[in-house]
């Protein structure tokens, strides 16, 4: 049996991204990360599982958590400063969190029914 097209791959790590973070296996801030960069990749084979506006929102969200340290560069940051970068990136991630989980939660639901996930 041949290996799936390179774009059934990307697709299933977008899903398994999703999944991920809507279990607490990673972090919001973390996994939209990743997200964002499973839809770049994916637009190069024209494939688009989000509206407009939920990319939108994961972009806008992405912008505004760029500067956080969120994975192996928190070792270079002194304790006292991550307590207060932390506090800002919960504020946010807590506005954002209903409207990035309701995509998330689409995204795991409706992905078994769509034409990349066999």
């Amino acid at each position: 049996m041949p290996n799936p097209p390179k774009s059934v791959g990307l697709f299933r790590k977008f899903v398994s991204t999703a999944r991920s973070i809507t279990t607490g296996q990673v972090s919001i801030p973390l996994g939209v990360r990743r997200l964002d960069k499973h839809l770049y990749w994916l637009s190069d084979y024209n494939i688009k599982p989000l509206n407009d506006a939920e990319v939108a929102t994961v972009k806008e969200y992405c912008a505004l958590i760029r500067e956080f340290p969120i994975e192996q560069e928190r070792n270079y940051w002194a304790p006292g400063v991550l307590k207060e970068i932390d506090e800002r990136l919960d504020q946010i991630t807590a506005k954002y969190q209903p409207e990035l989980m309701n995509i998330l939660l689409r995204i795991v639901t409706e992905a078994p029914a769509s034409n990349y996930s066999a």
